[in-house]
């Protein structure tokens, strides 16, 4: 993708990289936003894409300016379509989606710029969680909204993770904000499925073993998962992979 050096007009007087995402989402922005059957993840995917669908109905009838903190795939920014203004997004990797080479625990920018910042599946890589949520509180305009989701009972992913997060230290972390709410993307028997299904995948490396799970085993568990929360037989959430979190700053 052709790239060019563009001025932004933002408070903070920063340069950024132009980017413009093309019409076409990636791969990875698809599989993560309309995960498949044959995807470990589909059932906390899925589940995140409804949820966050449902918050963002609830937000106020105007443009939008939005930083993507993590921002370096942005599969949530489809659900925002007709609402931007602005996009910008923040990222310790470059890609072709990253406007900005920055930690979400020193952002670079005044205080009040932005009515939403999004930060999924990031938290759990800040050495200072508290700090990051500090500064995401700081760029946001008054009213302005948190969209996050954080990891719960899963297994590392990557070595950069250092944190898993429940309801109580989410709170603990988003102290700074007058309304917090949280949602469990699964409960705890999904939950159980969808671990069950990460640990097979992983465990099955070998190409004719990860092909045969990934068309028998997988989405047999994804369905069996997707089954169970429909019958809405617990609302327990002891063992739920995931929490989707709205936070409002007042």
């Amino acid at each position: 993708m052709a790239r060019s050096r563009i001025s932004v007009s933002l408070p903070c007087a920063i340069e950024f990289q132009s980017n413009v995402p093309q019409t076409q989402t990636t791969v990875v922005v698809h599989r993560r936003l309309y995960p498949s059957l044959t995807d470990p993840n589909y059932l906390v995917l899925r589940a995140r894409r409804l949820i966050f669908t449902d918050w963002i109905a609830g937000f106020p009838d105007s443009r939008l300016r939005i930083l993507d903190v993590g921002g370096r795939h942005q599969p949530y920014r489809p659900l925002l379509n007709g609402r931007v203004a602005q996009y910008v997004s923040v990222d310790l990797l470059r890609t072709d989606f990253v406007d900005v080479i920055a930690s979400g625990e020193a952002l670079p920018f005044q205080a009040e710029t932005f009515d939403l910042v999004i930060a999924t599946q990031v938290f759990d890589c800040f050495r200072d969680p508290h700090q990051a949520a500090m500064q995401i509180h700081r760029v946001l305009k008054p009213g302005g909204r948190l969209l996050m989701s954080v990891a719960a009972v899963a297994p590392r992913f990557a070595d950069v993770e250092q944190w898993r997060f429940m309801p109580t230290g989410i709170r603990s972390v988003l102290a700074a904000f007058s309304s917090v709410e949280i949602s469990p993307e699964v409960y705890s028997l999904g939950g159980l499925c969808r671990t069950l299904n990460v640990a097979l995948h992983s465990f099955a490396k070998f190409g004719v073993v990860r092909t045969t799970f990934s068309i028998t085993i997988c989405p047999a568990l994804n369905l069996l998962g997707l089954g169970l929360e429909w019958l809405k037989l617990t609302d327990n959430d002891q063992f739920t992979p995931n929490y989707s979190v709205l936070a409002r700053k007042a």
